[in-house]
């Protein structure tokens, strides 16, 4: 984990180095806007693993929702920071609780592709479920006549916690949405 981590923040730091590095001041200082757009959409999460247990989005007690919101940043290189909030809903059906609902924080790294196609990386922070991880992905998005995207997005959210022996947890999950 620590690798990978150690890995993803090498290459951060070098893509964005080298491209600064041939930008002169005045490309720097032209810019009028850090906010490059807006997005929201639904996620669901399809299955997940946790020390060998394999559970899948039709076990009551498993499903969940998200309804992600996030605004999308320039920096000075050809990579992005996002930073999106995402409420989760987990409805109950054989309990006295009807629902309990929580707050993931989700801030990123998006690295635009050719043909629309986005590799990303999110930080993840889930208040009121104590977990936290690491969320990469792949999206892909297809241009719409109003200039907003519609695009699909495949998540792969790696979560530890709440407890010291709660394992790791590898989800597998499909998010869409709209991007302005």
């Amino acid at each position: 984990m620590n690798k990978m981590l150690g890995l993803w923040t090498f290459v951060l730091l070098m893509t964005c180095s080298g491209l600064r590095a041939q930008m002169n001041k005045d490309t720097l200082h032209t810019e009028s806007s850090k906010v490059l757009g807006y997005h929201f959409g639904v996620v669901q999460i399809i299955f997940g693993v946790n020390k060998g247990d394999l559970t899948f989005l039709d076990k009551l007690d498993f499903y969940s929702l998200g309804f992600p919101v996030g605004v999308t940043f320039k920096t000075a290189c050809k990579l992005k920071f996002d930073l999106e909030f995402v409420p989760v809903i987990k409805p109950y059906v054989n309990s006295d609780l009807p629902y309990s609902v929580h707050l993931l924080f989700h801030p990123g790294f998006l690295y635009p592709l050719e043909g629309g196609w986005t590799l990303g990386l999110r930080f993840a922070f889930e208040t009121g479920e104590g977990q936290l991880g690491f969320t990469p992905l792949l999206n892909k998005g297809f241009k719409l006549h109003n200039g907003s995207t519609f695009f699909i997005e495949l998540v792969a959210p790696g979560r530890f916690g709440p407890y010291k022996n709660s394992g790791y947890t590898q989800l597998a999950g499909l998010h869409v949405g709209i991007g302005f």
